[in-house]
């Protein structure tokens, strides 16, 4: 933080209220943020962050409360409006153009580009920005729709820094960075912060919030319940007040623990590949649009394996082409049986369960009630289905899998993250599964969430399934106890023990490792 008075704050929030139906998502949440500051702002899914910022940036109207920007009262009609008044937000999921380039989209959110611009020009901007902030914004001329949602997201925050806001909100910005890019970003904040600048950073993790914030807020259940400075706090203040909010038991607090880094040793699996034929076997696999070389791997039952790479090096493409959704070459086995390619009821037909990547675009039907999300995919539904049927069956796994909801009929789209993850997962498990493929599970996920997320994946293990797992967290490669292959450029690299050091999976991922 910078030294001296500050000032009055670059941006305050107070007493600030909004309800969503009968839903109250915030209840009197206060956010104070000063002049050269990094300040994290933390809390369960569902506590109110995403909602708070939004307000703050002009996307949603308080329904009681004030805000000031350097201490001027302010009530933004628009994100317009925000953005004059020097606020910026990178939110968790992008807003970017589909069917407009990479080029096109930071020409977009440039407010400083010519209406008329060469396709050169666009493409060194591209280049200059990739430079200037240590991003991999991906080719100039790549359509954003075909981009992994990594890229998608180091875009928006490339554009958001553009016009040097005042106030730069970043929701859950490293989410599928790399260490190597997440220290880039960070360094990019802190020399913000240094010139004058504020920031909000919203994460869940909270190795970020020491190495990088000055001070942190925490929200629980629409409320403010601590702000305090980095200095002087102990990371397992802050997992304590975290964990304790959200309910978490024994078994997930280790998982919880572990995932963040405060459990100093990674968790033993607990589980090991029994005797008996590979429940899923690989073999030639080469996803379409890759340059790797083929690729075979056989789990067993009770095996895991986890995939760790920087998102776009191939990772999600190898779990999709096993599950069906991606087109490859090669042989897919599930308990034996060949399957067709680009098939997924195939897979599922064969016992397969697929968590995909987006859960908001990929999983969930946002406009259906949660009884027809979890009916999604079934290959024993009835051709006739009785809505009573379908909700009896729905309320079990709302209350096994613990989603936040009003019930049956809620629509997904109201959920929280957490909660469409608990969805999805609640959907896939429903039947144990011989083959689990799961890709970015906890992505966005608060502690107590990504806690439950991984315990349910390593009981699919315990109970026989052969997991696949794809995460770019190397702490949640560590955390599920399992071996750990690398992916750069679609290539795996031999298994490392989930006890290896987070530097040294970091650069293996970035490809500077030999």
């Amino acid at each position: 933080m910078a030294a001296g008075d500050p000032g009055p704050p670059a941006l305050r929030l107070d007493a600030i209220r909004k309800s969503f139906g009968p839903t109250r998502a915030l209840d009197g949440a206060r956010l104070t943020l000063l002049p050269g500051e990094v300040h994290a702002l933390l809390g369960e899914n569902g506590a109110g962050k995403t909602t708070l910022v939004s307000i703050a940036a002009g996307l949603l109207a308080p329904d009681e409360g004030t805000i000031e920007v350097s201490g001027r009262g302010v009530s933004f009609r628009s994100p317009r409006q925000a953005r004059e008044a020097g606020i910026a937000l990178v939110p968790q999921h992008d807003l970017l153009v589909e069917a407009a380039t990479v080029a096109e989209n930071l020409a977009r959110l440039d407010p400083g580009a010519p209406f008329l611009e060469s396709r050169p020009a666009r493409r060194r901007r591209v280049e200059e920005l990739s430079a200037r902030f240590g991003l991999s914004l991906g080719p100039p001329d790549a359509l954003a729709g075909d981009l992994p949602v990594g890229t998608r997201q180091r875009i928006e925050i490339a554009g958001a820094l553009i016009p040097d806001p005042a106030v730069l909100v970043l929701d859950e910005p490293t989410a599928l960075l790399s260490p190597d890019e997440s220290a880039a970003l960070f360094a990019a904040l802190r020399a913000r912060a240094a010139s004058g600048h504020a920031v909000v950073l919203i994460t869940h993790r909270l190795g970020e919030v020491f190495a990088v914030a000055d001070r942190l807020t925490v929200l629980s259940r629409g409320r403010t319940v601590r702000e305090s400075p980095v200095a002087g706090t102990r990371s397992e203040e802050v997992a304590e007040l975290l964990l304790a909010s959200a309910g978490v038991d024994a078994a997930e607090r280790r998982f919880a623990e572990a995932s963040i880094g405060v459990e100093e040793e990674p968790l033993p699996s607990g589980t090991a590949a029994v005797a008996g034929g590979a429940l899923l076997s690989v073999s030639g696999l080469v996803p379409e649009g890759s340059q790797a070389p083929p690729l075979s791997l056989d789990l067993h039952a009770r095996e895991t394996l986890v995939l760790l790479s920087i998102d776009g090096n191939g990772a999600d493409r190898i779990a999709a082409s096993i599950a069906g959704t991606w087109p490859a070459r090669g042989e897919v086995r599930v308990g034996g049986k060949a399957l067709r390619p680009e098939d997924p009821s195939a897979f599922r037909l064969a016992g397969g369960a697929f968590v995909p990547a987006d859960r908001r675009a990929e999983g969930v039907v946002g406009s259906l009630p949660l009884a027809e999300n979890l009916a999604l995919g079934d290959p024993g539904l009835p051709f006739l289905l009785r809505r009573a049927d379908l909700a009896k069956k729905a309320e079990g796994g709302i209350r096994r899998f613990g989603i936040r909801a009003g019930g049956p009929s809620s629509r997904a789209r109201d959920l929280s993250g957490g909660n469409q993850q608990k969805l999805v997962l609640a959907r896939e498990l429903d039947r144990p599964p011989r083959v689990l493929v799961a890709v970015h599970p906890t992505r966005g996920l608060d502690i107590a969430s990504t806690a439950e997320v991984l315990l349910r994946i390593a009981g699919a293990a315990a109970e026989g399934a052969a997991v696949l797992v794809v995460t770019s967290d190397p702490d949640e490669a560590r955390a599920l106890g399992a071996p750990i292959r690398v992916v750069y450029r679609g290539e795996l690299s031999a298994p490392f023990p989930p006890d290896t050091p987070v530097a040294l999976l970091g650069r293996w991922m970035a490809g500077v490792a030999a």
